[in-house]
């Protein structure tokens, strides 16, 4: 028995030692009776009691026995070897078992790890799969990315491309709808502001009578305004463009059929009123020839009463010389001499081109200006004297420019820079140096040439589409005029030369003179192209210097300066006298006569009073029936309109923006 045995059975036996206090039978060995010894009686089987486990957290104390125990208390000893071998061939098959289920564990935890390392590698497989096919798709969406992205760009640019190509042809449409609207404007602005002019021109019961013409007129210019700003807009379609270029075109041709039909109204209206005139003439005629023949008859009577009268003196008289001797014979009678003829009934009125006082005037006006003009010929030619001449230039347009009635101050001022410049006041020029008219002998003719000049051509910008800027220009011309004499002459000759009908000269067409040269030399101007300019601009330049004209006559000049007036009323009369014997143009007499009388007829009114109102008369029943055989045009209807409406009221308004006197 080695020592681990034998240590075994030392701890088996205290441990036996502990527990038999506690035990009343038997705890070794099999159930069987005991070996007695020969001639004992045996010993009775005790109760089985139950084992009593101790813990093993219980400490292993011996037990002192205080009796030693008897020989027949200890078991055999064979039966507790055999009790040994039993428990420790139990204890070695539970071990086998344990090993045995130890071992089934482990093939069973193999067999697990295996089945889950197959089954990750089947996910891993599976996963990896996945992958690849996640892989193939996602490059297949790149691809088919790309691929919509490529076709997007070229989509893109191919529409950029018909985008650009599309804007560049709707700016060329649009610039060629804006150019042609435009051109339509001007001609439909000219129209319209003509047959306005008209309509105001006119009292109120003659506007009624075009009143559905006038709400035409309205309906056009509003139509008209929305086509040009959505032209102007260019937020259209490109076949818009072309339809709006069509609709401007018919919109100037509804305007000049509202002219035409508005001329024929106010023709009718004008021939029912001519018609009503002469009836009213007809009648006070009428009266007149009554009245005149009951005048006969009473002078018939009295003078049959008187020869009745003188009769019965005869018949008393012969009966006195009956008884009277004869007389003596009287003496023949002195032949009656050309003084005692009576004088010879005027000669009817003859329509010329100017009349020999006017023709006088006219020359000796021209005369003085071409006189200036010759002398200052040097000053203008010489090279050297071009800077001095842009500075005299740039002292008189500067100022004159500026010139408006917004303030006296203000006038007042434009006024003084330039008579300071005409007194010998140094002025500064551009490269800071300073420039007098005392400088050069012949800057004084020449700055008056300039300034005459620079006073004429405000007429074709600001005068003729603003009539009230005649007045502030009228008084500062009439004060210079008063200073400087030869200025107001001057200044008529440029009017003149402008406008020879404010003479009134209407030049005669020499023989072989061509039209083109005719009309130069009435005023009409050539563009750089060697072109005539249009009648239409033509008119309304002329009407300008009409204005400009009329204002000079009725405008005073600075108070400071006296109240006399170089070129009064009367300057007007004579000129309205003398038109209306002067051969008529179409078109430019009845405007002329028309701007006249707005501007100047009020105070010609107020002033000469009942011969005026003959004047009037004159030109409606004499002048106009003259004019009808050369102008049929608007100008000469709207001049009958405009007669009939001062004939009708009497009285003719003031014009707009007469300066009153004293006002700077």
């Amino acid at each position: 028995m080695s020592v681990d045995d034998r240590l075994n059975m030392e701890t088996v036996l205290q441990h036996a030692a502990l527990v038999s206090t506690a035990c009343t039978g038997r705890t070794l060995g099999e159930d069987r009776a005991p070996l007695w010894e020969a001639g004992k009686t045996p010993i009775p089987q005790e109760t089985k009691e139950p084992i009593v486990k101790l813990e093993r957290s219980m400490p292993l104390i011996p037990v002192r026995i205080d009796t030693e125990p008897s020989a027949p208390c200890f078991p055999d000893a064979d039966a507790i070897n055999a009790s040994i071998v039993r428990r420790e061939l139990a204890e070695e098959a539970k071990k086998s078992v344990r090993q045995q289920l130890h071992a089934l564990k482990e093939r069973q935890e193999a067999f697990r790890l295996k089945c889950e390392s197959l089954q990750r590698e089947e996910e891993k497989r599976r996963s990896e799969q996945l992958d690849q096919k996640a892989l193939r798709e996602q490059r297949n969406n790149l691809l088919v990315e790309e691929a919509e992205k490529l076709t997007r760009t070229q989509l893109e640019a191919q529409q950029r491309e018909q985008l650009e190509m599309r804007y560049k042809t709707d700016s060329k449409l649009h610039k060629l709808a804006v150019e042609g609207v435009s051109r339509c404007q001007q001609r439909f602005r000219k129209k319209y502001e003509g047959i306005a002019k008209l309509l105001l021109s006119l009292d109120r019961e003659t506007v009624q009578v075009c009143s559905e013409h006038n709400k035409q007129l309205k309906e056009l210019g509003q139509q008209f305004d929305q086509l040009v700003s959505s032209v102007a807009a260019g937020k259209m379609e490109q076949s818009e463009f072309l339809r709006s270029l069509i609709k401007a075109e018919q919109f100037c041709k509804s305007l000049q059929q509202v002219e035409q039909d508005i001329i024929q109204q106010l023709a009718e209206f004008s021939q029912l009123i001519q018609q009503q005139l002469k009836l009213e003439a007809a009648k006070k005629l009428e009266e007149e020839q009554q009245q005149q023949q009951q005048l006969e008859e009473e002078k018939r009577r009295q003078q049959q009463e008187k020869e009745e009268m003188e009769a019965r003196q005869k018949q008393a008289e012969a009966a006195k010389e009956k008884l009277a001797p004869p007389p003596a014979p009287a003496t023949a009678p002195a032949p009656a001499t050309a003084d005692a003829l009576p004088a010879a009934p005027p000669e009817s009125t003859t329509t010329t081109n100017v009349h020999p006082d006017r023709l006088q005037f006219y020359n000796e006006v021209i005369a003085l200006y071409q006189g200036k003009v010759d002398s200052v010929k040097p000053l203008q030619t010489e090279e050297s004297l071009k800077q001095y001449r842009t500075g005299c230039q740039r002292a008189i347009n500067l100022p004159l420019n500026a010139i408006s009635a917004v303030s006296p101050q203000h006038l007042s001022s434009s006024f003084e820079k330039l008579y300071n410049f005409f007194a010998g006041q140094p002025v500064k020029v551009l490269n800071g140096t300073s420039i007098t008219i005392n400088d050069h002998p012949l800057a004084r003719d020449y700055c008056l040439l300039l300034m005459a000049k620079k006073f004429v051509s405000q007429t074709e910008t600001a005068i003729s589409s603003n009539p009230q800027a005649a007045f502030p220009f009228a008084s500062v011309i009439a004060t210079f005029w008063k200073l400087m004499p030869d200025f107001g002459k001057v200044f008529l000759a440029y009017l003149y030369k402008e406008s020879p009908f404010l003479v009134p000269y209407v030049i005669p067409q020499q023989p072989g003179q061509t039209p083109e040269a005719y009309l130069k030399t009435i005023g009409y101007r050539l563009s750089d192209n060697n072109e005539l300019e249009k009648p239409d601009n033509y008119l309304k330049r002329q009407t300008g210097i009409a204005r400009l004209y009329a204002a000079v006559i009725i405008t005073p000049g600075r108070k400071a300066d006296g109240p006399e007036h170089c070129f009064g009323l009367e300057e007007g009369w004579r000129w309205l006298a003398h038109v209306v014997h002067v051969k008529p143009l179409p078109d430019v007499s009845a405007t002329l006569i028309m701007e006249i009388l707005q501007t100047l007829g009020f105070e010609l009114w107020r002033t000469y009073g009942k011969q005026f109102v003959k004047l009037l008369l004159f030109i409606q029943n004499h002048y106009l029936p003259q004019l009808a055989v050369y102008d049929e045009g608007g100008p000469k209807t709207r001049l009958e309109m405009l007669l009939a409406k001062f004939l009708r009221e009497r009285q003719i308004p003031q014009a707009v923006g007469v300066l009153p006197p004293g006002f700077w």
